[in-house]
């Protein structure tokens, strides 16, 4: 068995996986997507999930490579177009983990920053304070209004 797999720019390799991963074929993707990891050159492997149906097998396989994956320095975006797909990744708890997309473009999208040294190539250093819960411009805010949905809506008074 072979993946299909393509490069959708210099920095993203898309790998197709049509077949349903299950005990016969489990160790061979797992072996296919391993192997199609670059130790160097693209940043992002983005998983292409076209089957409808995603296994236990399926989600250990993903969560496997994308270990492998850390340690050479490379991130894992999964596009899981059909809803079920999205469904079982949701439930499982792992779209933020496998970084899950609808599309092509929008797994793009959601590795931009994530890589190794992404802070430097995009010029957002994340800053740290030296002690915790000590953010700056918490004290430089004004305090308006107050409760749980203060950021959804605003007081309202009649006649103001």
């Amino acid at each position: 068995m072979s993946l299909l797999s393509y490069r959708l720019d210099e920095s993203h390799v898309v790998v197709e996986l049509w077949e349903v991963v299950d005990h016969d074929n489990e160790s061979t993707i797992e072996q296919e997507l391993s192997r199609l990891l670059p130790c160097c050159g693209p940043s992002t492997v983005i998983v292409d999930i076209l089957t409808p149906l995603l296994t236990p097998r399926a989600l250990g396989v993903l969560l496997r490579v994308r270990g492998a994956a850390e340690q050479r320095g490379v991130s894992i975006a999964v596009v899981a177009r059909h809803e079920t797909t999205r469904e079982v990744l949701s439930a499982a708890g792992l779209n933020r983990v496998l970084r899950v997309a609808f599309s092509l473009q929008g797994a793009g999208l959601r590795n931009q920053g994530c890589g190794p040294g992404a802070a430097a190539r995009t010029g957002r250093a994340r800053e740290r304070p030296e002690r915790r819960n000590a953010w700056p411009d918490v004290a430089r805010r004004p305090s308006k209004a107050v409760g749980p949905y203060t950021a959804t809506s605003l007081p309202r008074f009649p006649g103001n």
